[in-house]
């Protein structure tokens, strides 16, 4: 009677329990199949993530590609074209596990991660971004080079697109930055932080070094090990 009253609490502390290991790359922490969609830096491709992925596919989590190249902003092709592709890669994964996707983007790609969220929250888990300058109210005079990418060769974007784009999904958020970026000012990577919600900063990281950086293996590994609808703030 004891034991059948003990077995619910120990299978409750054991999808609790997120174990980790200590690796040539840091602490992992080990995942059970969750999908994740690894999304590129700016002006880069599959290759500037092909060691992120592995890592993640080793530590037990299904790590895919975003499937569209190097990241050149949406360029002629307009921002909602874009979008749109990277639902169909979103679908695509999330019909082959039966299971919400977390989307990993790096720079100016966590901007489309994010907005693909707000667009299909119900496939998404999480959103987690690498230096991704989403708080546009920190540069009211849209200085950030990265941030002019998503206008293309098109006239400037309305003030309610950079409005839009500050604006959280409604999905758990974590947003990993660095005041040594280099290439984004750390502001525009600061999120509100909420129950749902949370910024990481990692010390003395330059833009092109995070998604190799130990510390961010550590978070994003964590992150990603969460049993679903448990979502809590990292605690290191």
């Amino acid at each position: 009677m004891l034991d059948a009253w003990r077995q619910p609490w120990r299978q409750l502390l054991k999808r609790r329990i997120r174990p980790s290991h200590r690796t040539a790359h840091g602490r992992i922490y080990a995942g059970n199949g969750e999908p994740v969609i690894v999304l590129p830096a700016f002006g880069h491709g599959p290759e500037s993530t092909a060691k992120l992925r592995e890592i993640l596919t080793e530590a037990g989590f299904a790590a895919y590609d975003w499937g569209m190249g190097a990241d050149l902003g949406p360029r002629d092709f307009g921002m909602n074209r874009h979008l749109r592709r990277l639902e169909e890669q979103l679908i695509d994964v999330f019909e082959a596990g039966q299971s919400a996707v977390s989307l990993l983007g790096w720079g100016l790609s966590g901007i489309y991660a994010r907005e693909v969220a707000k667009r299909t929250s119900p496939l998404v888990r999480q959103v987690i971004t690498l230096g991704t300058p989403f708080n546009t109210a920190a540069d009211p005079q849209h200085e950030c080079a990265m941030l002019r990418a998503l206008q293309g060769t098109h006239a400037r974007m309305e003030p309610a697109v950079w409005q839009r784009l500050r604006q959280r999904p409604p999905v758990p958020c974590t947003s990993i930055y660095s005041m040594s970026d280099g290439v984004i000012p750390w502001e525009l990577c600061v999120e509100t932080e909420t129950p749902t919600s949370e910024n990481i900063e990692i010390p003395a990281t330059a833009h092109l070094r995070l998604a190799r950086h130990p510390k961010v293996l550590e978070v994003v590994s964590h992150r990603l090990s969460q049993p679903e609808d448990e979502w809590q703030p990292f605690q290191a």
